[in-house]
Parts: structure tokens; sequence; C-alpha cells
């Protein structure tokens, strides 16, 4: 949370300047659940949640917007255990209405949109990409 903080000061003198600017962090399905063993995770995920709408409220008079990118489960290095344990991918895929994991560049066309003027009126908002799995319910 310190360095997303940290960036978005960086960036805030440029973009006021401007008149303009879209800020994207990303944080998680642990933004909305929480997940076990893991509270630093889940509290600095929701807490990252919050700052962007806390960003979005306060920058939004300098035509500075912020939104959140939420991943679900995405086949990366951090989740690369989960998705070798055979039983653990099968859970997870099960989970999500679209039967599979993510791949990292079911990440770029959010992010690409956030970052465009084709979301000029959209800010303070979460954007799940999680092939399902919150919406998904029991």
């Amino acid at each position: 949370m310190t360095g997303s903080f940290n960036c978005s000061q960086v960036v805030l003198g440029y973009m006021k300047k401007n008149k303009s600017g879209s800020i994207i962090n990303i944080t998680s399905l642990n933004a909305e659940l929480a997940f076990p063993n893991n509270p630093a995770y889940v509290a600095s995920k929701g807490g990252l949640k919050m700052l962007s709408k806390a960003l979005a409220r306060d920058w939004g008079i300098y035509g500075i917007r912020v939104n959140n990118l939420g991943p679900g489960y995405i086949k990366t290095d951090m989740t690369e255990a989960s998705f070798n344990n055979k039983t653990t991918r099968k859970e997870r895929e099960e989970r999500t209405m679209l039967g599979r994991w993510g791949e990292v560049d079911d990440l770029i066309g959010p992010c690409v949109f956030l970052a465009s003027d084709a979301s000029e009126y959209i800010t303070g908002q979460d954007i799940y990409i999680d092939g399902g799995w919150l919406g998904k319910g029991l």
C-alpha cells in the first residue's frame, strides 16, 4: 500500500498540471474475500482498494481517475505452486464461471481500457478479472 501511495503522490503534480490522468492499482479477490492463512495480504489488498477510492474522491476535481483491477487466480510465479498442485488447480478452476485460471494477458484489455479515454467517466471503481469467481456464489 505504501508503494502505491508514494507512486500516486509522485505522479499527482504531473497529472494536475495536465488536468487529467489515470491511476490503476492492482488489488485482488482478497480485497473482497478473506482467504485463510494470509491476513497481511488480505488486509493490504483491502486497504489498497479503499486508498484508490479515497484518492479518486480527492483528486477527481483535477480530472484524475483512480481505479482498481482485481485479478483472480492468474498463472504467475506467485501462484505456480497452487497451479502445479492438480487438486488445488481443479478446485480453483471449478470455482470460476469460466472453468479456468486466468492468463497474464487477460489483464491487458481491462488495463488498456482504464488507461484510455474510453473510460473517462469511470473513477473509484473495482474491476475484477476473475473468470466470474466473485459472481458465482455458492
